[in-house]
């Protein structure tokens, strides 16, 4: 599962890269029709941070299984050291 939330946070952030750089090209070309990908930019930014979200709430300490908190060398419940 994390592996499929890790490639889905790629995927949506090159696919904004992607749509903001046609809305670049579209401005310079002086076409300010650039509704459509601008949504699509923005849906995939939520996208992005949705997983990383998800990242961070599904995090587990890999000795005892409890949740890992954000920040921290060492687990707080069973001290053994978290990478």
């Amino acid at each position: 599962m994390k592996k499929i939330v890790v490639w889905l946070a790629v995927i949506s952030i090159v696919v904004f890269v992607v749509a903001w750089g046609i809305v670049g090209v579209k401005i310079l070309d002086h076409n300010y029709d650039f509704l459509t990908e601008a949504y699509i930019a923005y849906g995939s930014l939520a996208v992005f941070f949705l997983c990383l979200i998800g990242l961070r709430v599904t995090s587990r300490c890999p000795h005892c299984g409890k949740p890992k908190l954000f920040f921290g060398a060492y687990c707080p419940y069973c001290g053994k050291e978290v990478k």
